[in-house]
């Protein structure tokens, strides 16, 4: 993470340990994170427009791709990991590299089954699977930004994995996002 420096991915500035504690000093984001945001447009009834989430989105994906062109994959997109440097600003930083790997350059393939149960790709879950995982992740972060309500549902993780894997989703039109609409006709 030192190395990496993209004005999207949280800045790792220092690494200290002692006998007990690894030490990060970072750059410090006060914004908060887009999943707090994202619930209180939901609360205040006033969802991402088209123009705000591909604002996101845009931000989401530069760091990706900055990530993949240094063979380093984040396997744990999710809008709890992404924060805004801070309140006045939509500068947005992927954090929590915590999951990440860096893969070879000519084998990209990995098998450890890990990510958050909302937005882990069908491919983690047959553990076999590359850097792309990121991009169905960003995907379904797109998704939730435009309706409201992640694509796979269910009462619990098994039932989300059940629906990642037969690639079956929910979506309940507000009528307010018709790209929304046109990708759910797509994929049905």
């Amino acid at each position: 993470m030192i190395q990496i420096d993209h004005p999207n991915i949280i800045k790792l500035y220092e690494l200290f340990e002692d006998s007990r504690y690894v030490y990060l000093i970072m750059e410090e984001c006060s914004g908060g994170e887009l999943f707090g945001r994202i619930f209180k447009r939901i609360k205040d009834k006033n969802p991402y427009c088209e123009k705000d989430a591909a604002i996101i989105f845009k931000q989401i994906m530069n760091a990706i791709c900055h990530c993949h062109s240094s063979n380093i994959s984040h396997r744990d997109l999710k809008p709890e990991n992404l924060l805004f440097l801070n309140e006045s600003n939509d500068t947005l930083k992927v954090i929590d590299f915590g999951l990440s790997r860096i893969f070879d350059e000519k084998n990209h393939q990995m098998k450890t089954k890990v990510g958050s149960a909302y937005y882990v790709s069908p491919e983690i879950l047959e553990g076999n699977y590359d850097e792309k995982c990121d991009i169905w992740s960003s995907g379904v972060i797109l998704f939730i930004l435009l309706s409201g309500e992640p694509p796979f549902n269910g009462e619990n993780d098994n039932e989300i994995f059940r629906k990642i894997s037969k690639k079956k989703f929910s979506f309940i039109s507000s009528g307010n996002n018709k790209i929304i609409i046109k990708i759910y006709k797509e994929l049905s």
